[in-house]
């Protein structure tokens, strides 16, 4: 490779690194978001190199291993800082980022004819927008919430006892039996949530977690997580939260009432549910 090739990816280097300095003391960001942020980087540098047919797009991977050497220079020549710390693990990172690199180089950059998106290309990604604002409007707006049409009535009695029922012979076995009070607290909390939260929107909840990793209410019981849960899971989570708050309770009288007041969203709703399924 010529000289001028080593003096463009050096270049390059120093831009990424002043740019990832920048962001970092902006917003503070972590090295796994460094190490995305330098690929994407290398990306938009490839794409330019096509679009503009600079031909030096074969090792530019290379420009990881010069911003390794910038930021050994920089921590021990300026700020005075040991960059071979074991436990800032720069090593370890630097190595990841360089065989990512090399990995995105050889298939993502090397073996196209274009690296930006294509028409083709950007309809997809339209469309998949479209998707996630789609998702996030009628999360958000609750749109396909039973309560919906009039949010100031509550589920009928009827339609209660079905979920009660239909609920009871799916999840019971993970409910003490023993404790009839508290089952039916957790009863009702789950059925007041499974009325704001139907299947159909908490398999989209999961498919946006996939997609992202973002801590996001997951199941039955909407349990904030930043892993995946199950319905079953959110359960035994829930469960467990309002058995502690059971036991710390010295006396009987409206111990349930006393949960539901402290963990319910909406307690006049869940206290309504609580009331019929206590009769039942």
């Amino acid at each position: 490779m010529e000289l001028l090739g080593w003096i463009f990816y050096f270049v390059i280097s120093i831009i990424l690194f002043i740019f990832l300095n920048f962001v970092d003391k902006k917003v503070g960001i972590s090295k796994i978001q460094k190490l995305i942020i330098s690929i994407i980087f290398m990306m938009i540098i490839g794409g330019i190199c096509f679009r503009y047919v600079i031909n030096y797009t074969d090792n530019l991977f290379l420009i990881f291993v010069f911003l390794m050497v910038i930021d050994i220079i920089y921590n021990s020549y300026f700020i005075d800082r040991d960059f071979f710390d074991k436990n800032e693990k720069n090593i370890e990172y630097y190595i990841l980022l360089i065989i990512v690199g090399f990995l995105v180089n050889q298939e993502f950059i090397n073996n196209v004819e274009e690296v930006f998106l294509t028409g083709e290309d950007l309809r997809i990604v339209l469309w998949f927008f479209s998707f996630v604002f789609g998702y996030s409007f009628f999360k958000e707006k609750n749109i396909f919430s039973n309560n919906n049409l009039d949010k100031s009535k509550f589920m009928s009695t009827e339609m209660v006892l079905v979920n009660y029922a239909k609920l009871k012979h799916q999840f019971n076995d993970s409910i003490d039996p023993n404790n009839r009070e508290l089952s039916n607290v957790l009863f009702a909390l789950m059925i007041y949530q499974n009325s704001q939260r139907s299947r159909v929107l908490r398999n989209f909840d999961y498919l946006m977690f996939r997609l992202n990793g973002k801590s996001r209410k997951l199941g039955i019981m909407q349990v904030e997580s930043d892993k995946f849960i199950s319905d079953l899971e959110s359960i035994e989570i829930v469960y467990k939260e309002i058995e502690k708050i059971y036991n710390k309770k010295t006396t009987k009288s409206n111990k349930a009432l006393d949960i539901i007041e402290k963990y319910a969203s909406d307690v006049s709703y869940v206290k309504y549910i609580y009331g019929l399924i206590e009769k039942f």
